[in-house]
């Protein structure tokens, strides 16, 4: 079975009544999640009576048809991981035959039927990751089952011994509530240790207050000592003081990944860094902590501390002062460093000389001291809210990096020209870094990629020769921006939220041959193009609210743009009719148009669109509405997807409406529309259409017979 749950290509399974499998048979990683058809669920499903596995996974499925698994009661493997369930309807308790039932990863998934009890060959339940769900007290009941995976015990009554006599547990185990256990002894019932199939172990404490003994915490927390197979160990909100020996154990061999959280009390580490197979290290929220002695290294063992580590992050720490450095050549392979929230952390004293670091990342701690030489592989810096740092030089920096950026550093400054420096970044971002009053190509390192967003005090902004692909964003001061020259290579400019921007870079057409993207948002004072038109290679121009731009519209000259394919114009609704305006039309080469609220589009503009594709029409303006009323966008023959939305007033389209080359028709809040022109679609989706949605409705509207042969039906995000 296909993903995207076409109806059409599904409608062959009617014929096969005799099917035992039907399983998605690819995965589109971008788009993880897919539309399922209601007819699938409703028509298809249940005439398959003989099916053995069934997978609806990652499929876009609310909830299931109340009586389904009652026709599907031969079914042996189900799989519904990965979709937006929130209930499993009852009928699935009369699966007598089913031996494994997938449910990973429903992330809305609150409860299961009570009668679970019924599945009495249940063998294989798969529950990780469901974060509402917590472990029911009748799973106990399915005396067949041999593989539990994702349990999630909530800690009170009697729930450490069902714990203890669960010996089918695979994967992730969840505790939580721990604060309800009494003593060390009520741990042991637990028997934690035997459990060999955990791989993944979360510990968690609700009550963030102090604990009435800290040993008798210390004590709980060691009997809930995992078994030697564990490969991740997560502790929440433990209250104790210290940590048992067994947190640092080396005997671990398997343990990969480990996490401690909001433990607040606790003044010390474990001696982690002989743990010996440990990659990934996160310790957050540890208020008690002053600082990270050789005791966090192990130093009494001769084994090279945090041997095979590759992160490290340490998180909300606000006491942390010192980190005590071994200098034994501890992390070795360290690849990435997060430092965040930590204010009194002197970062002279980080271990810093790592020769394998790639990304090194700083959020609200003092950058005071910091040294690079021994960052000798690194690739990325990013470096946030350190309002300590008024300057810092980018000739300091290893050329090695790929990415810099600096972000909510309120008083630092450009004022060093970077010199004749060999480095060239793929991206360099500045965000939020209010004393930058100038950007010029002498004051910063080449790259490719330039974001200049939300520095408010910047005014004049030089483009750099380097830049391919520019962002300025909501830099409300900026009233000169210029090439440098000699032009550059840039293929994409973005300038969004520039209030004061009245130009564009002269000589557009010279210096900017090679610009293919051009996209202006919110820049109100812009009035025109510059003076010999935009660059002749270019191919998408997106205008967003630049009102004095629109209403002077006239000398835009696009038709001179043979490589225009996309435009995208978003208005007030405030243009006016232009007399002369010849220079207002639009090339030929067009493929998608998005036009909202532009008042004076007339089909004399479209009339010249022989390649468009996609049309998208929006806003409450009269002139579009009479062309749609009138069918004037039938003559568009190579259009295959056509867009309306917020057309309050329009009531009906007609017959001649739509192209017969259209394929996709959405319509969007047209609160009074009450009628569809026949047509032969692939997909229809209607959204905030209220006098139109129960005519659509499934199986019982009057339209129903019209569309119930497209492909794709989407009404308000349930797909039909």
């Amino acid at each position: 079975m296909g993903y995207g749950g076409e109806f059409e290509k599904l409608t062959p399974l009617y014929k096969l009544e005799q099917l035992r499998t039907l399983l998605p048979t690819c995965i589109n990683f971008m788009d993880p999640i897919f539309p399922l058809s209601k007819r699938v669920l409703h028509n298809i499903l249940p005439r398959l009576r003989s099916l053995r596995a069934l997978s609806l996974s990652h499929y876009r499925i609310k909830d299931l048809p109340d009586d389904l698994f009652i026709k599907l009661k031969l079914l042996r493997f189900l799989d519904i991981s990965q979709t937006e369930i929130k209930r499993l309807p009852d009928s699935i308790c009369a699966l007598y035959n089913l031996e494994t039932l997938l449910l990973s990863s429903c992330a809305d998934l609150e409860e299961l039927p009570l009668q679970m009890e019924k599945l009495i060959n249940l063998r294989h339940l798969d529950i990780s990751n469901t974060r509402l769900l917590m472990m029911p007290l009748h799973l106990s009941r399915l005396k067949s089952l041999q593989v539990l995976v994702g349990a999630k015990f909530l800690v009170g009554g009697l729930r450490m011994d069902d714990l203890g006599e669960a010996q089918n547990l695979y994967g992730s185990l969840s505790v939580v509530e721990l604060q309800n256990v009494v003593d060390s002894r009520e741990a042991v019932k637990a028997k934690m240790r035997e459990k060999n199939h955990v791989d993944k172990l979360s510990l968690e404490w609700s009550e963030s207050r102090s604990a009435d003994n800290s040993q008798t915490e210390r004590d709980i927390l060691d009997e809930l000592r995992p078994h030697k197979n564990i490969k991740e160990v997560e502790i929440i909100g433990y209250r104790g003081t210290t940590f048992p020996n067994w947190l640092a154990d080396p005997l671990f061999l398997k343990l990969v990944k480990l996490s401690i959280d909001n433990c607040k009390n606790c003044y010390s580490l474990p001696a982690l860094g002989q743990l010996p197979f440990l990659k990934f290290l996160s310790i957050i929220g540890m208020h008690a902590i002053t600082e990270v002695t050789e005791e966090f290294y192990g130093s009494w063992s001769s084994k090279k501390p945090f041997n095979c580590l590759e992160k490290l992050e340490f998180k909300d720490m606000p006491e942390w002062k010192q980190w005590d450095l071994l200098g034994s050549g501890e992390f070795p392979i360290l690849e990435k460093l997060l430092i965040e929230n930590c204010p009194e952390l002197s970062l002279e004293t980080v271990p810093i000389q790592l020769s394998s670091l790639k990304s090194f990342e700083v959020i609200g701690s003092p950058m005071v001291g910091v040294v690079f030489e021994g960052m000798k592989q690194i690739e990325e810096l990013r470096i946030s809210d350190c309002n300590s740092v008024t300057s810092f030089p980018f000739s300091i920096l290893p050329t090695t990096l790929k990415r810099i950026r600096i972000s909510r550093c309120h008083k630092w400054k450009l004022e060093q020209p970077v010199g004749e420096m060999s480095m060239f970044l793929e991206e360099l971002t500045l965000e939020n870094c209010d004393c930058i009053d100038d950007i010029s190509p002498e004051l910063l390192p080449r790259a490719r990629r330039l974001n200049v967003v939300s520095c408010h005090n910047l005014s004049r902004f030089l483009i750099p020769t380097a830049t391919e692909t520019l962002v300025i964003g909501n830099c409300k001061n900026v009233e000169i921006l210029s090439v440098a020259c000699g032009g550059t290579q840039m293929t994409s400019l973005r300038i969004d939220g520039c209030l004061k921007l009245k130009w564009l870079p002269e000589r557009m057409q010279e210096l900017l041959p090679s610009l293919k993207d051009l996209h202006l948002y919110g820049c109100p004072e812009i009035e025109s193009f510059p003076e010999g038109g935009l660059p002749f290679n270019l191919q998408q121009l997106h205008i967003y609210n630049c009102k004095k731009l629109v209403n002077g519209r006239k000398e835009w000259h696009l038709q001179r743009l043979p490589c225009l394919t996309i435009l995208i114009i978003e208005h007030d609704g405030s243009d006016e009719e232009i007399v002369g305006g010849e220079n207002w039309e639009l090339p030929s080469s067009i493929q998608g148009l998005i036009i909202n609220n532009l008042k004076t589009l007339s089909s004399q503009h479209l009339k010249r669109l022989i390649s468009l594709q996609y049309l998208c029409i929006e806003g409450n303006v009269p002139q579009i509405q009479s062309m749609l009323e009138q069918g004037q966008f039938s003559h568009l023959t190579s259009l295959r997807s056509l867009e309306i939305m917020n057309f309050p007033n329009l009531q009906s389209l007609p017959e001649s409406a739509l192209p017969s080359s259209l394929s996709l028709l959405t319509i969007s809040n047209c609160p009074n529309l009450q009628s569809l022109p026949p047509s032969s679609l692939s997909e229809l989706h209607i959204y905030d259409c209220p006098l139109l949605k129960p005519l659509l409705e499934f199986d019982k509207g009057e339209y129903w017979p019209n569309i119930a042969q497209f492909p794709i039906i989407e009404i308000d995000r349930e797909c039909m």
